[in-house]
C-alpha cells in the first residue's frame, strides 16, 4: 500500500510545492481544473499586450491580488466550480493554499508593471514585462510548476522557517514512550490505510479542541508532508507543547 502515498509525476510533485497535499487520485481530477483560472489569466494579459491597454492589465492585477487574503474567492476558480464544472460533473477547485495564493499576487504585481509601462508609454518594458509573465504563466499551464511556489519555499529555508520532519528514528522512539500519532489527512484516505494506533483528525479542525491534546505527545503525518507540518503550525499557535511533525507517512514504513 506504499506505492498509494507516492507522487506519480513531476506535475504532481508541481502541485504539492504549490501546496495541494491530496491523494495522486485526486490530485489527477484536479490537474485540469486547476489550469483554467492561470490559462483565462494569460489569454486577458496577451490581449491586453496586443491592444495596449492600460486598463486590462489593472484588471488582472486585480484578479489576482485581492483574492490573497480570500483563499476560496478568487473569482475565476468560483466561476469554474459553479458555472463550467456542474456541465460535466467535475471536481470542484479548493480553496488556493498559500504558495498559490503568492503566485497569484505575483502575477497580479506584473500586471501592474506592464498597466502602468503602457500608461507612461514605456512599450519596450511593458512587452518586456509582458513577456515574463506568459512565459510563467505558460509554464504553470503545462506543467504545473509554479516559479512563484519555488521561490517562496526556498525563501523559508535560507531564512531557517522552513522547519524538515523530524528524523524516523525520533519519532519512533517518542511513539514507543506513549507519544500518539496522529493523522491529519482526511476520514477517506485514513480509512484507506494508516498507521497503528493512529488517530485521525484532519488538518482543517486539528485546532479546533485543543484541550483534546493536552499533557500529550504528538506525532503528526500525513501523505506528503505539507498538512503536517500545516497542522503542526496550528497546534503550536493554539499552546500545545509537545508536537512533532514525521512528514509523510511512507517514510513510517508499510501502513496497516
Amino acid at each position: 500500500m506504499s506505492n498509494n502515498v507516492e507522487v506519480a509525476s513531476f506535475g504532481e510533485r508541481s502541485l504539492l510545492q504549490q501546496g495541494y497535499d491530496h491523494s495522486p487520485g485526486e490530485l489527477r481530477q484536479l490537474e485540469w481544473g486547476l489550469r483554467f483560472t492561470p490559462l483565462l489569466c494569460m489569454a486577458g494579459a496577451i490581449v491586453g499586450l496586443v491592444l495596449g491597454i492600460p486598463a486590462i492589465h489593472f484588471a488582472l492585477a486585480a484578479l489576482g491580488i485581492v483574492p490573497f487574503w480570500f483563499p476560496a474567492w478568487h473569482p475565476l476558480d468560483r466561476f469554474y466550480n459553479h458555472v463550467l464544472r456542474p456541465l460535466w460533473g467535475g471536481v470542484p477547485l479548493p480553496p488556493n493554499p498559500l504558495p498559490r495564493r503568492i503566485a497569484c499576487f505575483m502575477g497580479g504585481a506584473v500586471n501592474v508593471a506592464i498597466g502602468v509601462s503602457f500608461a507612461v508609454d514605456a512599450y519596450a518594458a511593458a512587452y518586456a514585462f509582458g513577456v515574463l509573465l506568459i512565459s510563467l504563466q505558460l509554464i504553470v499551464i503545462t506543467t504545473h510548476f509554479c516559479v512563484a511556489s519555488w521561490l517562496y519555499e526556498g525563501v523559508l529555508r535560507l531564512t531557517g522557517r522552513w522547519q524538515p520532519p523530524i528524523e524516523i528514528a525520533q519519532a519512533r522512539s517518542i511513539v514507543d514512550q506513549g507519544g500518539q500519532l496522529v493523522d491529519v489527512r482526511t476520514p477517506e484516505e485514513f480509512a484507506e490505510g494508516h498507521l497503528p494506533g493512529a488517530l485521525n483528525r484532519p488538518v482543517d479542525s486539528i485546532s479546533e479542541h485543543p484541550e483534546e491534546f493536552a499533557g500529550s505527545t504528538l506525532v503528526l503525518y500525513c501523505r506528503s508532508g505539507m498538512r503536517s507540518r500545516v497542522a503542526a503550525q496550528h497546534l503550536n499557535g493554539t499552546g500545545v507543547e509537545s508536537v512533532h511533525d514525521m512528514g509523510a507517512m511512507a517514510r513510517w514504513g508499510d501502513p496497516s
